[in-house]
């Protein structure tokens, strides 16, 4: 009911209103397409990947996508971030038609991959937006309930558009569908965003021209190093740490469910695992609102990376279809704990002139991880995904972070008291 309260509550307010219903219209589509990307490839028996193969594809969507994101931030904390929303997703619902023109004809050539890797670039504009907007749409006392409702129902948003996307390939049709269907709803998400107020960034100097980004781009990373805070570097550390277990996970599960786990219906158990995956999220909504205020941020993180450690744990030795299922709801849960609380700190610690940088520099590091447990679960696993040790691995990780959370959090702290001072 906490989270239900948040929610009526923050959908009060115009902004937020709008920029909720963007967030929520935009990961919908994601789910579908996404959908439809994983029954062309990954579950496709003529083009099935091996778990090195699937590394290298992480690489070559995410590097890349992570390489934007200097000119990200340098740009959000410099254009207006509501004209970057509306001109991101309609760059994003072309290049989704593009996709739908070479899947029916079944070309996954380098067109096809140039496409899929400039739809999720794109994201990386459209996510950071709308994590350095929210403070101009919520009080700062509301933070932690905007961050921990957004995120979560765009994260239900997403299984919900992988449902229907799912659902739409079992009634017959192609793929080509759900690529449409995603694309219209990216056009939706655009129409939504072009409605927003005002989301900054308060510095309203005049666009810059590509030489002056260039040169915006180093001298903003060069600003950045010099004047994050010790304790926002910190939490970008957590957040590239954290974000090992769910990525290697992620690969692990889907090597079971093609192989031992498979049984005739892979891609639907591994539907399951990502559906107890989008559940942890959710329940991490629920729960952060209510017991966060109640432990203070950084000492609730460090509980909740508690659980993920005591699961993974007692449930790792087992390796079976059930406690892999259990597992995917722990970590996702812990590792949305933590993100909802992180990003509640870099926006309380972070000034708005920095914050378009602060998020992107954290999109860099979230899709590091991913590429980081990609590559390793591609050096360790075989190609049945057997393998319990790991799990082992990442419970003494959130174990020993939970630990010391608090102890970095406060060195952390005192330096930047001193910093402030000084």
């Amino acid at each position: 009911m906490t989270f239900l309260r948040a929610l009526a509550t923050l959908l009060r307010g115009r902004g937020f209103r709008r920029l909720f219903a963007s967030r929520v219209a935009s990961s919908f589509s994601d789910g579908i397409f996404q959908v439809a990307l994983a029954s062309h490839v990954l579950f496709n028996p003529e083009q099935a990947a091996d778990a090195r193969g699937i590394a290298i594809a992480f690489a070559i969507v995410l590097l890349p996508y992570s390489a934007l994101g200097p000119f990200v931030g340098v740009l959000l904390d410099r254009w207006p971030r509501r004209r970057v929303l509306v001109v991101s997703q309609l760059v994003r619902a072309t290049a989704m038609l593009g996709v739908a023109a070479l899947v029916s004809g079944t070309d996954t050539g380098p067109a096809f991959y140039a496409l899929v890797l400039l739809v999720f670039s794109v994201n990386r504009f459209i996510l950071a937006g709308l994590s350095s907007g929210m403070p101009h749409v919520v009080t700062r006392d509301k933070l932690v309930s905007a961050n921990s409702v957004a995120p979560t129902c765009g994260s239900l948003a997403y299984l919900l558009g992988g449902a229907v996307g799912t659902g739409v390939r079992a009634l017959g049709s192609s793929d080509v569908v759900d690529v449409l269907l995603a694309a219209a709803g990216v056009l939706g998400a655009a129409w939504v965003a072009s409605r927003l107020p005002f989301i900054g960034p308060d510095d309203t100097s005049g666009a810059p021209s590509v030489g002056q980004i260039t040169r915006s781009v180093v001298t903003g990373l060069v600003e950045a190093v010099r004047m994050f805070p010790h304790r926002a570097w910190l939490l970008l550390g957590l957040v590239f740490l954290t974000r090992i277990p769910f990525g290697f996970l992620l690969l692990q599960t889907l090597l079971l469910f093609r192989g031992p786990f498979e049984g005739g219906h892979g891609a639907m158990g591994f539907g399951i695992a990502a559906g107890a995956s989008a559940l942890g999220f959710a329940s991490a909504a629920f729960v952060t609102p209510w017991l966060a205020p109640r432990l203070t941020a950084v000492p609730y993180a460090a509980r909740m990376l508690a659980v993920g450690a005591v699961v993974c744990a007692l449930l790792g030795p087992f390796l079976v279809p059930w406690s892999i299922v259990a597992v995917s709801f722990a970590v996702s849960f812990t590792s949305q704990c933590v993100k909802i609380t992180v990003d509640s700190l870099l926006q309380a610690h972070v000034d708005d002139h920095l914050l378009g940088r602060a998020f992107s520099a954290y999109d860099v590091v979230y899709n590091a991880g991913m590429v980081a447990a990609a590559a390793f679960g591609a050096l360790v696993l075989p190609a049945s995904g057997l393998a319990w040790w790991p799990l082992l691995a990442f419970a003494c990780l959130y174990g020993g972070l939970a630990m010391l959370l608090g102890r970095l959090w406060g060195r952390a702290s005192r330096l930047d008291l001193g910093r402030t001072v000084g």
